[in-house]
């Protein structure tokens, strides 16, 4: 009859080990593996990022402000009709109407009034935003 004493320190079965052990081991393997990256690496890497996100961020901000501003009467995106039949399509604006983006942007910031019907003037910022979205629809010459 065994030892009632030497029943707790009997070894488990290797099932119950493993799933013991595994745990700890992933833990502490993911930690020393991140711990094997150079830390210049890591800031190349954030760098990066962050100026791979700048433009993207920009660009992401002045589609919102076109599509809150603009989309009640202009298309903006190339194969779509304008809601307003009198409002030429952005991808015309930037082709068509001999604008660049500095004359875009100053016909925003000087009232865009033209139909009588539409009457904006834009801050600064909004027109750079305005004219750089819309002379990024700009075709290849």
């Amino acid at each position: 009859m065994p030892d009632m004493a030497l029943q707790g320190l009997a070894t488990p079965p290797p099932e119950r080990l493993a799933m013991r052990l595994s745990r700890p081991f992933v833990v502490l393997t993911t930690a020393l593996l991140c711990a094997c990256v150079p830390a210049e690496r890591e800031v190349a890497a954030s760098n990066t990022t962050a100026l791979a996100t700048a433009p993207q961020t920009q660009d992401a901000r002045a589609l919102s402000f076109v599509e809150e501003r603009c989309s009640g009467c202009h298309a903006l995106r190339p194969g779509v009709e304008p809601p307003n039949s009198q409002a030429p399509s952005f991808v015309a604006v930037a082709n068509d109407m001999g604008f660049n983006q500095d004359t875009l942007h100053d016909f925003f910031r000087d009232g865009h009034d033209t139909p009588d019907a539409m009457s904006i003037m834009l801050t600064r910022e909004e027109a750079e935003m305005a004219s750089a979205y819309i002379m990024s629809l700009r075709s290849p010459r």
